[in-house]
């Protein structure tokens, strides 16, 4: 876990097109992976030891059911996931009522700060996106002129688009990140609605909020994918 974890989100030296050497992420590169680090810090970081209790618990149920092989691990990964949205969801709704009752104030408003807080970490982890999408395409522009003019080998251009493979694919991850807190806020939503005095139109509202940004980077990474493919053409 600790070792995927260091892994998480880390831009590594970028294999440059000429002379076998690395090209280091330019500033927006690195920009991106700091803003995709502290994005996935969010206030349901604590999802993931659910996930670990409910994959073992899952695992366990197959085994002990008499399945092998494949079943158990589709167990695990069932359980995983039920585990994660569950317990995530469930520690999340007691923490802020822990909160609400030392500082005299609704569950509706703690949870709406840490929203606001996630949807500006994404807001800058979109913002990075921006920056870096602008420097792919300009990249694969140039890339796709220079195998056309001989100047790149089709090698050289296959290592040279790893680049931009591994900044989709940073994209990506943060985008699944945030579909995922997007939910977990909207399960606290849906349970808060049920408790008397809670009025959740605020925290509806950043919900929303997070949804554009959603939209926002699934476009970024629809504008990139396509780039690299038309570099390929």
């Amino acid at each position: 876990m600790m070792a995927l974890a260091g892994c998480q989100g880390t831009v590594p030296l970028l294999p440059a097109s000429l002379g076998g050497s690395s090209t280091p992420a330019t500033s927006a590169e690195k920009q991106l992976q700091e803003d995709e680090d502290r994005f996935n810090n969010t206030v349901f970081a604590g999802v993931a030891t659910g996930a670990i209790v409910g994959a073992g618990v899952g695992a366990f149920a197959a085994w002990a059911t008499g399945q092998k092989g494949k079943n158990v691990g589709k167990a695990a990964v069932g359980g995983a996931v039920i585990g994660g949205a569950v317990v995530g969801v469930d520690a999340y709704f007691t923490a802020k009522k822990e909160q609400s009752g030392r500082q005299g104030i609704r569950m509706t408003q703690a949870a709406t700060a840490d929203i606001q807080q996630d949807n500006r970490n994404l807001q800058g982890y979109l913002d990075s996106s921006n920056r870096v999408l602008a420097e792919g395409r300009a990249r694969l522009a140039t890339l796709k002129q220079d195998v056309a003019t001989k100047k790149l080998s089709a090698d050289e251009a296959r290592r040279a688009r790893e680049r931009e493979e591994r900044n989709i694919a940073s994209m990506s991850s943060a985008l699944a990140k945030a579909k995922e807190t997007r939910a977990q806020y909207a399960e606290t939503s849906t349970r808060l609605r049920q408790q008397p005095r809670e009025n959740t139109a605020s925290l509806d509202s950043e919900i929303r909020k997070m949804d554009e940004q959603i939209r926002g980077l699934e476009q970024n990474i629809t504008a990139y994918r396509q780039a690299l493919e038309v570099s390929r053409a």
